[in-house]
Parts: structure tokens; sequence; C-alpha cells
């Protein structure tokens, strides 16, 4: 009995070195999804066990993890701040807290660029070591889009809308909707057909209800972005007299044409009759 008492007193005097020295806090691995241009702040704070406090002997160490390599820019080591030789991030990357060794290695990365897509390992080391990791994936908004008519509208008829954005990160989708009152986005009237896809909106059996501002808003994982278009639907009848109006000025145009022409014949052939009817003067020879 006093052996295995013995045995056990010894095994607890051991069970504090076996304890985690260092435990980031914070839970698996994270996947983010940024947009170009933004800032993010990639957290890694960490707990160290009372007999651990203090900047002695701790190591923190960020990593830039691609599939081929793996890349430290930023590291905590003997008190100092250093920074790695990862081009365009020196400028761009710090430490949160003015002293890492305060329990908190997270970092501010600034101004996200598209190549800054990767996992970054945050690593922090004494007694034993802990490691986090963050995966970030930078894409690009969606470019301003262009919102336009094709065709002009006429009641009755089929009106297309289309909405094209030339640039950012795919997939994008494209969402249409008619704006104004107690609509919420995505609101459409009856016969409006939205192409699966792409930005075309079809107007069937245009009427006036369909006439007001529509709003194409399209949409990445990062970001959205909208253009505006207004539909104006001609008043009934509008289009019959607009058409009778036409006829009647190309007629009345096709008259005055011809009266001009008469008048310039007419007018010629009285110059050319008087001219002809003019007695001839002999001339006198010597």
């Amino acid at each position: 009995m006093a052996g295995r008492g013995t045995v056990q007193l010894f095994l607890l005097c051991l069970t504090p070195a076996v304890l985690e020295a260092v435990r980031i806090n914070a839970k698996g691995q994270q996947v983010l999804y940024l947009a170009q241009g933004d800032s993010v702040r990639l957290g890694c704070p960490y707990i160290l066990e009372p007999e651990d406090n203090g900047p002695n002997n701790l190591d923190i160490i960020w990593t830039m993890v691609n599939s081929d390599q793996r890349l430290p820019f930023l590291t905590y080591q003997d008190q100092k701040i250093k920074y790695g030789n990862v081009l365009g991030l020196q400028q761009r990357v710090a430490f949160v807290a003015k002293d890492p060794s305060l329990y908190d290695a997270s970092i501010h990365l600034a101004n996200l660029h598209v190549s800054d897509s990767a996992t970054y390992e945050c690593r922090v080391k004494k007694a034993s070591v802990d490691t986090h990791l963050i995966t970030i994936t930078v894409l690009e908004k969606p470019a301003a889009p262009r919102c336009w008519m094709d065709g002009e509208p006429a009641r009755g008829g089929n009106l297309m809308l289309r909405c094209c954005s030339e640039g950012g990160s795919l997939p994008l989708s494209y969402q249409w909707s008619k704006m104004g009152g107690d609509y919420t986005m995505g609101w459409l009237p009856p016969r409006t057909v939205q192409g699966q896809g792409s930005g075309d909106l079809m107007i069937q059996s245009l009427s006036q209800e369909h006439a007001g501002t529509y709003s194409c808003r399209v949409t990445n994982r990062v970001g959205y972005t909208q253009c505006m278009v207004h539909v104006s639907v001609p008043r009934a009848g509008y289009s019959d007299t607009r058409n009778v109006g036409l006829i009647v000025g190309s007629v009345l145009g096709a008259i005055f044409l011809l009266v001009l022409i008469l008048s310039i014949l007419w007018a010629l052939l009285w110059y050319c009759r008087r001219r002809h009817c003019q007695p001839m003067v002999p001339t006198e020879i010597r």
C-alpha cells in the first residue's frame, strides 16, 4: 500500500508538467471570403498556464501557407517583432496588440489583394506549441453594371431590359426589382420574366402597371453593385395618333415636293419659250 501511494504521489507531481502550457483560444479552422481592398483582423488570442506567464521564451510565428511553400511573414521572438520577406505584406500587416506577449497574437491585414488568398497559420510556442489556421479567399466585387432598354416601349408589346457587369469575381448573380412604394427587393409586376443566370428581364404585354424605375443588382460572395433604368409606357391611343401624324406629315411632304418640282419645270419652260420667241436682229456685214 505504501508503494502504491508513493507512485500516485509521483504521478500527481508530474501532472502539471504534462498539461498544455499554451492554448490558442479559437474554434477550429476559419474560412473567410473577403473583398479586394478591405481590411481584416485575423484572431489568435492564447492562454498560458500560470507558471508560464511572461514574455520569456515565447515565440509567435505567422506563416502564409500555399500549396507548395511556407512563408513566415511576421514573428515575435526574444521580445522583438520582426517582419519576413513576403513581397507586399510588410507595409500592410501588424500585430493588433502593441505587446503580443499579453495573450493576443492577432494581426491586422490591410488593403487586401487577390494575391493574399492563402491559408494563414498562427503558431504560439512556449513550453508547448499550439497552432490556428485561417483560410482567406480575396475576391473582386462586381464592377458597376450598365442597364438599358433593348427597343422602344409600345403598349401591348414586349420590352427587354438588359443588365451587364463586365468585372468582378465569378459567379455573378443578377436580380431585377421594380422600385417605389412598399415593394420589397426582388418584387416584379405580373408578366415579367427574368432570364436564368443572365441580366435580361422580359416584360410581356406592356401596360401602365409596368411603368416606373427598375433596379438591377449584381451580386457575388463579397458584395454587390446596381444600376437603374426608367420605363415609360405610352398613353392609350398615343401610338395610333403618332402613326397618323407620321402618315399625314409624309403625305404633305410629298405634295410639297411635287409642287416644287412642277414649279421648277414650269419656270424652265417659261424661260425657254420666252427666249425662243424673241425676234432675230440681222447683223450688218461691211
